[in-house]
């Protein structure tokens, strides 16, 4: 799913894309709609889009005007609008699409095509970025794995990751400083990832951290730093012991 932003001052026109992009797209996940450069100006800051749909001549400020404000491009951008003089200028920008409203649904396709394989390559380089880095630094727990989830890719550092959960075939992974991520990897594929870095399988459901284990007790529960209780089944109690001690 590619987090998109349709910005444009006339509320039909976002309604007619919206629709277009829903029917031809699925994978554009629409997570916000502007009409004016103030508010995608925040949109974009807070819901950080890896795609927006710019018309350029808007009142008061153009669509120009809105990238001049923005700290960073680190998005691609397709523009949106009724005057095709404005192309020079967008190429400035580095667009990756330039559509002519009326809208042709050829140009549109051929615009968010673009725009996915720009968006994928960008995914790749992060990927063989953090490869690398594992490569070089085996175990070390600042090193990031990529997670996959219904939005992408989030790049978490292993020290991070308190715990790990199978449910219904997917992952829950219990992070330290930001919400439960969802994964479509099962949980013997983080096992894979991540028993060079502490973890331990001490269900088949649960895969932990042993940096965030808090007390363990008789009766076979492993208390987490965050006060999950996490059962060790019993076949892997004497085992778990000794790894605990290693590590």
């Amino acid at each position: 799913m590619i987090k998109t932003i349709l910005i444009d001052d006339e509320p039909k026109a976002i309604k007619l894309l919206k629709s277009l992009l829903e029917e031809i797209f699925p994978n554009i996940d629409i997570i916000d709609t502007c009409t004016s450069p103030d508010d995608a100006f925040i949109s974009i800051i807070k819901n950080r889009p890896e795609l927006i749909f710019l018309d350029i001549a808007m009142p008061k400020q153009s669509g120009f005007d809105l990238l001049k404000r923005l700290p960073n491009l680190n998005f691609e951008i397709i523009f949106v609008t009724a005057f095709d003089e404005y192309a020079l200028e967008a190429v400035k920008f580095s667009a990756i699409g330039y559509v002519v409203k009326p809208i042709n649904d050829e140009e549109l396709i051929a615009a968010v095509k673009n725009a996915e394989q720009r968006i994928s390559e960008k995914q790749e380089s992060e990927r063989n970025k953090q490869l690398l880095a594992t490569i070089l630094n085996p175990g070390n727990a600042q090193n990031r794995i990529g997670i996959p989830t219904s939005s992408g890719i989030e790049f978490i550092p292993t020290i991070q990751i308190l715990r790990c959960e199978g449910v219904d075939g997917c992952t829950k992974v219990i992070v330290t400083d930001r919400k439960n991520i969802i994964s479509s990897y099962n949980v013997g594929e983080f096992k894979k990832m991540l028993e060079d870095y502490g973890f331990y399988a001490v269900h088949k459901s649960h895969l932990i951290n042993t940096a965030h284990i808090s007390s363990y007790d008789r009766e076979g529960f492993l208390k987490m730093a965050n006060g999950d209780i996490i059962p060790v089944a019993r076949r892997k109690r004497a085992e778990f012991l000794e790894k605990v001690k290693r590590f």
